[in-house]
């Protein structure tokens, strides 16, 4: 029996684990619109752009992502169907926990005993989230918006090919199928 709680709480740990470094990603969409008519697009200037050479590796993503769906980018002074934008935040996730239940060979509870002494440990990890707005060039209302939330790290390479995945992952159902 006490093995098969401990196993319990192991696999309830990796799970836990295992989606605190999920992207997660939001999409939604304007039910009336016919993304068919869209050809072209231009990119306005970000309300909050990406720091450094993180400007030109968002745009360069979603650039991509865009052509591949048959979009063409033009200048913005050529009347393009659709602006583009981006905006990022990055924020501190601070996650508690607690070790040293007390778990093992010997645990019981009762009179004469109980749990070991519990140490808390606090962790920071830094949380990305990146939102990429498409709007139509002639009426400016919205068509399209797209977020993605990841961990940052340090390694500059994981942190670029965690960029190109949630582009990717976000622009996977476009444009959006039916109204």
């Amino acid at each position: 029996m006490m093995k098969s709680r401990i196993f319990a709480l192991v696999v309830l740990s990796c799970l836990a684990c295992v989606t605190a470094v999920a992207q997660k990603t939001n999409i939604d969409w304007d039910r009336q619109a016919n993304f068919s008519q869209y050809h072209t697009y231009a990119w306005e200037k970000s309300p909050h752009p990406a720091n450094g050479l993180w400007d030109q590796r968002i745009t360069d993503a979603v650039d991509k992502q865009l052509q591949a769906k048959g979009l063409q980018k033009v200048d913005s002074n050529s009347s393009p169907d659709v602006w583009v934008t981006y905006s990022k935040s990055i924020k501190d996730q601070k996650t508690l926990v607690g070790t040293g239940y007390g778990f093992g060979p010997g645990w019981y509870w009762g009179p004469w005993g109980g749990g070991g002494p519990v140490t808390y440990n606090t962790y920071v990890t830094r949380e990305a989230t990146l939102v990429v707005e498409l709007a139509d060039a002639k009426n400016k209302q919205d068509l399209w918006r797209g977020s993605a939330t990841d961990t940052v790290t340090d390694n500059s390479n994981k942190n670029i090919n965690n960029l190109d995945k949630a582009v990717a992952k976000l622009f996977k159902g476009y444009p959006p199928k039916g109204k």
